[in-house]
């Protein structure tokens, strides 16, 4: 069979289809083109299936065929043709999972590029200076992205400067980096499409693609589509730019656009940190007529989408260019905010419950949640505020320190000069991000605000180095003790965190919302306990698997007041370390907990738990395939809840003798099917969030403990499992 490629224009299988065959990109920009009509660049997606068949047997027969044919059709639209220098055709080559998963995957620009291209750019613009950094920035990103060169390679030469003729020279200067690197960047611009295309399917099993998919808990199953589109040019003249922007403030929730504009610039410039940005501002003040425009299809989005959105564009020569669109990521305070002023809005297309079961009970603790900075504390340093609230702990300048450090249980404030998908594993466990370079919309702010990490990005004179952070009032040294507020943009040094707690009339409306709605936690609905004993070994097995955790979440997970497992810690201080979002377990806590796991494993009854294992594993398979399921449907679909909530319920009854069975075995695991029971009934009375959100005690986050559990218990190890295919 042939393969299948879908040009934005084309006829598209069923919404409900739309992400899992095409990305979320994809989708987006299949439905900007046809049912909003935007100014979006023409391309074409190559879907999720075929990357899948890459990854299993390698590049698919037809596939070169396939995408010839589309390319062609895409120069006859605009009038050009790849690798023709009289009209030269140039596009990017993007990855879009179908589940947002921002900067973790790769991407080509200006793929078409040649020396002959270069100077007839050069000649047909008048503008030197932009052909030439257009050639150097497509060798760049081919010879690290495809080729695997190390970025080191192609710094600039010391002397380079605005002027052209440097320019021209650094652009010949990447291409000998390239080629004393020992590689071989193709000239042909359809080898150039080939092993971009390649390169964004390899990046699906990237180290930082799978270390985000692990912590957001995504399926490894759905593969990425590649989306081929037409380049426009941001760096082309002063009429021209790149930014990102979200339809309201992602961290507070403010209905105003929110975002980055940088001049001269294509996208990676924004979106990568590496460049001191100048918010929406520039774009109003250098191109009223476009700021109207953008604004206006921002609206147009929000409606269509019925939920705050995170776009990409470009603006070429005085022309506004719509390049990406999806739900944005946003902290929890701004989630309880949008929900509210959405649904209270009239003409906004959101009712009261749907934004209960957007929002949530948990996404509403989290955004009372009160730290503060202490009355009188002097900051040592200010930046961009890009993601609200406030961490404290010690300063670190590497990644990798960083996550060691995290494991082990100490806060860490992660600070970079910019931070990329390979810091991501550094930045999951961080208690907050400090960035000197980059803005609102950098890949450290995205990160840190779907993570609900408090940030700042664009830290003002400040350097830093493997050894800390300079500062105009000294040195902070790699392990000093710092707090960040990331609300407020400010950094301090030692602990300067206060009391508080946050309020708004929000969050007032939303409380009152769920009273009347009846929507008590899920573990208070269910109206059942556990009876686990409360001690040590019980509340130190719960954070251990939580990572963080509080007093009063891990007493809803036990089914036990507060107060017990207060006592629990206060009985027990030396094995718990305070952080900004909960407790964790010291190094030797954590040593000890994992030496409790093995005597009880050693003392309890193994031939009843085997089985059990055995019969879990098979129904693994099938909730994996539900969660897949739910994640890459189509949200508007009318059969999408009432069918997954079907499909959940009897998976839950199949499981119930296995969860009977294991905790007559092994009673402190008697809580798991009350917390499995309580997530699957916040999933049928409309929370879809309780399916599947890392960030609650969703029936998804449940049964990867209780696995974890299992594995455990039964003498086994995740890495071998994982090897099994279980």
């Amino acid at each position: 069979m042939p393969t299948q490629l879908f040009a934005f224009t084309d006829t598209i299988p069923g919404p409900s289809d739309r992400a899992a065959l095409l990305g979320g990109k994809g989708a987006g920009l299949v439905e900007m083109s046809q049912a909003l009509r935007l100014p979006v660049p023409p391309g074409f997606i190559i879907p999720t299936s075929v990357c899948l068949e890459y990854l299993a047997s390698g590049w698919p027969a037809g596939l070169d065929e396939a995408i010839t044919e589309q390319l062609a059709r895409l120069g006859d639209q605009l009038g050009r043709r790849l690798g023709d220098a009289a009209a030269p055709l140039l596009v990017s080559v993007r990855s879009g999972a179908p589940v947002s998963m921002p900067g973790m995957m790769d991407t080509v620009l200006n793929v078409g590029m040649t020396g002959a291209v270069r100077e007839a750019l050069a000649a047909a613009t008048g503008n030197p200076r932009f052909a030439a950094d257009t050639w150097s920035r497509f060798l760049r990103m081919y010879a690290t992205t495809v080729l695997n060169v190390q970025s080191a390679a192609f710094a600039p030469p010391p002397s380079r400067t605005a002027d052209a003729i440097e320019l021209l020279a650094d652009g010949d200067f990447t291409l000998r980096a390239a080629t004393s690197a020992g590689v071989a960047i193709p000239l042909d611009p359809t080898a150039q499409v080939r092993g971009a295309v390649e390169a964004v399917f390899r990046s699906w099993h990237s180290e930082r693609a799978r270390a985000y998919r692990a912590r957001e808990r995504i399926s490894e199953e759905l593969g990425t589509a590649v989306v081929i589109q037409a380049m426009v040019f941001g760096n082309l003249d002063d009429r021209s730019g790149s930014g990102v922007v979200f339809t309201r403030d992602p961290s507070t929730g403010e209905n105003v656009p929110f975002g980055d504009y940088l001049a001269r610039a294509q996208g990676e410039d924004v979106v990568a940190g590496t460049h001191a940005v100048h918010g929406l501002g520039l774009l109003r003040d250098q191109l009223p007529e476009v700021d109207a425009q953008l604004r206006a299809i921002l609206g147009r989005l929000e409606h269509h989408y019925r939920d705050m959105c995170d776009v990409e564009f470009t603006v070429s020569e005085g022309r506004l260019f719509i390049l990406q669109t999806r739900v944005g990521k946003r902290s929890p305070l701004a989630a309880v905010r949008i929900a509210v002023d959405m649904a209270e809005d009239p003409d906004f297309p959101l009712t009261v419950d749907e934004a209960i079961a957007r929002v949530g009970a948990e996404t509403v603790r989290q955004a009372a949640a009160g730290i503060t900075v202490a009355a009188g504390s002097m900051p040592a340093g200010e930046g961009l505020a890009a993601s609200p609230g406030v961490g404290c702990g010690v300063l670190c300048c590497d990644p990798g320190r960083a996550y060691e450090l995290s494991q082990a249980g100490t806060p860490v404030v992660l600070v970079r000069r910019e931070t990329s998908p390979e810091d991501v594993h550094g930045m999951m466990g961080a208690a907050a991000i400090v960035t000197t370079l980059g803005g609102v919309a950098s890949h450290a702010a995205v990160v840190a605000r779907g993570w609900n990490i408090p940030a700042i990005t664009s830290l003002r004179d400040a350097e830093v180095s493997d050894a800390g952070l300079t500062l105009p009032d000294g040195f902070m040294a790699e392990g000093e003790l710092v707090t960040v507020d990331g609300g407020a943009g400010r950094l301090y040094r030692g602990d300067c965190r206060g009391e508080g707690a946050s309020d708004s009339p929000q969050l007032r409306t939303f409380r009152r919302w769920l009273a009347e709605s009846g929507g008590a936690s899920a573990a208070q609905s269910a109206g059942a306990t556990s009876a686990v004993a409360v001690d040590l070994y019980t509340v130190g097995r719960v954070i251990q698997l939580k990572g963080l955790c509080g007093p009063e979440r891990a007493a809803a997970i036990l089914g036990v007041a507060t107060e017990a497992v207060e006592a629990v810690i206060e009985a027990n201080a030396a094995s718990f370390k305070a952080t900004p979002r909960g407790l964790a377990l010291t190094p030797e806590a954590r040593a000890w907990v994992l030496a409790q796991v093995v005597v009880e494993r050693d003392t309890g009854d193994q031939a009843a738990l085997q089985p059990c294992y055995a019969q879990f594993t098979a129904l693994d398979r099938r909730f994996k395939q539900l969660v897949t399921a739910w994640q890459t449907s189509d949200p508007a679909a009318p059969e999408r809840h009432p069918g997954a909530a079907t499909a959940l319920a009897g998976l839950h009854d199949a499981l119930q003798p296995v969860l009977a069975a294991a905790a007559a075995a092994f009673p402190r695991l008697a809580s798991y099917p009350v917390r499995l029971a309580a997530a699957l009934a916040a999933f049928a009375a409309g929370d879809g969030t309780m399916l599947a959100s890392p960030l609650k005690d969703s029936y998804h986050t449940v049964w990867f403990e209780y696995h974890e559990e299992l594995i455990a218990l039964s003498g086994r190890d995740r890495a071998t499992e994982e090897a099994a295919g279980h």
